[in-house]
C-alpha cells in the first residue's frame, strides 16, 4: 500500500472513531475529578482533548508504520506538588499503563537545571471500571503536573516554537530558566504553607 492510501485509510479510521473519542474525553473530565476526591486530592483541574485531524495526518505521514498513541490526551493539573504521586497512583488504578512510555521530564533535568516538568505516560482503557462504555485498549496519553508547571510549559512552548525572525537569545533562555526556578520554588512554598496550615 502506498503512503497516500495508508494516510487515507488512517483518516477514515480517525473519522469513524472520533465520536467515541469525544465521548471518552468527556468521561475522563467527568470521572477523574470524582476518583481524585476519593483519593484525597481535591485541588485539581482535568482537561482532555482529541488530537486534531490535521495533527493526526501529519503524524501518520511522518511514519505510517508507527501507531498514534496520543489520539486522546488528558492533562491532570494539581495545585500542590505533593499530590502528584497520589494522582499517578489513581491513574494507574483506572488505566493499564504502558511502562515503556513512562517519562518523568523533571528527572531529565540536571541537578542545576530548571525547565519543563511533567510526568507522562500512555494508559489504555480496560473496558470496565471507571470507563465501562468504552472498548478495552484505547490509548490515552496522560500528563500530570502542577498548575504552575502547566502555566510555565504553555507560555514557554508558545514563545519558543512560534515562528520568529530570530531564535531566542541567550538572555531570553536565561530568563526562561530563571522563571522555571522561581515557579519550582513557588510550588515548594505552596506545599510548605499547606502542610503548616493542615498541621
Amino acid at each position: 500500500m502506498d503512503i497516500e492510501a495508508e494516510v487515507k485509510e488512517a483518516l477514515r479510521a480517525y473519522d469513524r472513531a472520533l465520536p467515541a473519542y469525544r465521548l471518552l474525553c468527556e468521561a475522563l473530565e467527568r470521572e477523574l475529578p470524582i476518583h481524585l476526591r476519593q483519593w484525597g486530592v481535591s485541588y485539581v483541574r482535568v482537561e482532555a482533548r482529541v488530537k486534531k485531524r490535521y495533527s493526526y495526518e501529519l503524524k501518520v505521514r511522518s511514519d505510517p508504520t508507527r501507531p498514534v498513541l496520543d489520539m486522546i490526551g488528558v492533562r491532570v493539573m494539581a495545585f500542590f506538588r505533593r499530590d502528584l504521586p497520589q494522582i499517578e497512583k489513581m491513574a494507574r488504578r483506572l488505566l493499564d499503563v504502558a511502562e515503556d512510555s513512562y517519562i518523568d521530564k523533571g528527572e531529565l533535568l540536571g541537578p542545576e537545571s530548571f525547565g519543563y516538568r511533567s510526568v507522562q505516560f500512555v494508559g489504555r482503557t480496560r473496558g470496565d471500571g471507571a470507563f465501562p462504555d468504552f472498548d478495552a485498549g484505547i490509548p490515552v496519553e496522560v500528563q500530570i503536573r502542577t498548575m504552575l508547571e502547566h502555566v510555565w510549559a504553555e507560555v514557554e512552548h508558545d514563545f519558543r516554537y512560534k515562528p520568529q525572525a530570530e531564535p531566542p537569545t541567550a538572555e531570553i533562555n536565561r530568563r526562561f530558566a530563571l522563571t522555571a526556578a522561581l515557579l519550582e520554588q513557588a510550588d515548594r512554598n505552596l506545599d510548605d504553607i499547606r502542610e503548616a496550615l493542615e498541621g
